[in-house]
């Protein structure tokens, strides 16, 4: 039989191996959760920006959420980022609003993690809410303070299109205001230009069978070039073929094969 000291000896070998055992326990979950903190924070943070082109206010975003997963483990966080020429453009009333406007948020530019990033039609736009000349001047905001008409011309047209989505015609009206020496030069130059630009991405939509969408551009086309009948029939064709497509849908919902 065993002596109480080789008892005692043998209990305590095993108490310190259960205690060992334990600790590597914990040490093996601290060093688990350690890693994914940092897998979280490196891969998971999901930050960016966002601009509504019905109020022309920006926002910067930002969460957490699983890597892999892609599911959100935090909040939203949410800080205003509307620069002075937004304000200004705002303040000025040079931008029309509608009765309900949708208030729609688009992404200027985004990042998840450290290495992919990711970005938006609205950073097109701006891009040139954002130029500064060499002095750090806004440029944009400068021009419209010392072109209060012209500004009242080109900044509708603008918000017009950004609330269209249509944020590929932006460039071209900054070039217009900036060659353009007077309003009313200025306000054809844009009719023009739209209704090209109406007409061709009108054409683009009918051709993939958006007839729906291709009418309301060949309409807008229209507004800024009344004196262009082929958008005009542009648009009643894409009407016309888009109600019958619907026609012949309902007919055959109305009356399916009987042998079927």
């Amino acid at each position: 039989m065993p002596t109480t000291a080789n008892q005692s000896k043998t209990a305590t070998k095993t108490e310190s191996s259960l205690l060992s055992r334990i600790a590597f326990g914990i040490l093996g979950l601290l060093l688990t959760g350690i890693v994914l903190v940092y897998a979280v924070l490196y891969f998971g943070s999901v930050t960016g920006e966002e601009f509504s082109p019905d109020t022309f206010k920006r926002r910067k975003f930002s969460y957490l959420e699983l890597p892999l997963f892609r599911v959100q483990i935090s909040p939203t966080r949410r800080t205003d980022n509307t620069n002075d020429l937004e304000k200004y453009l705002v303040a000025q009333k040079l931008l029309a609003t509608g009765a309900k406007p949708e208030n729609r948020w688009d992404l200027v530019f985004g990042s998840q993690g450290v290495r992919y990033g990711f970005q938006g039609d609205a950073r097109i736009l701006c891009q040139y809410l954002d130029a500064t000349n060499k002095d750090g001047d806004n440029i944009w905001l400068k021009w419209s303070e010392e072109h209060v008409e012209m500004a009242k011309v080109v900044w509708p047209a603008i918000a017009k299109v950004a609330r269209q989505e249509l944020y590929s015609f932006i460039p071209e009206l900054f070039v217009l205001a900036r060659s353009a020496t007077t309003p009313d030069q200025l306000q054809q130059s844009i009719d023009q230009t739209l209704a090209d630009k109406y007409l061709m991405t009108a054409e683009t939509f009918k051709a993939l069978n958006e007839d729906d969408f291709a009418a309301e551009l060949f309409a807008e086309a229209l507004n800024h070039a009344p004196e262009r009948t082929e958008s005009l029939q542009g648009r009643e064709k894409a009407i016309d073929e888009d109600a019958t497509a619907q026609d012949k849908e309902e007919s055959s919902d109305d009356h399916p094969d009987d042998s079927q």
